[in-house]
């Protein structure tokens, strides 16, 4: 397996992780009539075309044959002292707990030189929750978040990198 910088031709593999992940980890913690609207369209596809064209951005893939995983961050989007955040850590749902996401998060420190960043995550998402703190991440509390998406209320956790 290898983690390199994405190009444009692995969009639509990225697009179909995220797809094929929201769907299996988000299941009984997102309204199921949000996840059913996730599909793999040309409007998806696009936008991670632009976040991998986007000179701010860093998206990662984990290949093998196949892209496995990605990451995407960039500059911290909130009003915190740290200046870099992942947006999004995904892993094809059957290749989750082979260290693919610990590696993808290991190629972003490098990157990013070791500066402190954070991420977050679906509040009660067990499995992210235990995979971000075995990788070194803290609960930050008072950066919680909630928002609503389609008549959902989405409540975020987030997690700190130092």
């Amino acid at each position: 397996m290898i983690i390199r910088k994405a190009e444009p031709k692995d969009a639509k593999a990225i697009a179909q992780i995220n797809v094929e992940t929201w769907k299996d980890t988000y299941k009984g913690l997102i309204d199921d009539a949000v996840l059913n609207e996730r599909k793999v369209d040309k409007k998806r596809i696009a936008g991670w075309l632009n976040r991998i064209q986007d000179p701010s951005s860093i998206v990662l893939v984990c290949e093998d044959i196949n892209i496995l995983g990605y990451l995407w961050a960039g500059p911290a989007r909130d009003t915190y002292p740290i200046k870099n955040e992942i947006y999004a850590l995904y892993v094809q749902p059957g290749n989750q707990k082979k260290g693919i996401g610990s590696m993808l998060l290991e190629k972003y420190k490098q990157q990013i030189n070791g500066e402190d960043f954070y991420l977050y995550a679906l509040k009660n998402n067990a499995k992210a929750s235990s995979f971000y703190t075995k990788n070194g991440g803290a609960l930050w509390p008072e950066a919680a978040r909630k928002f609503e998406d389609k008549n959902t209320q989405i409540e975020e956790i987030c997690y700190i990198f130092k």
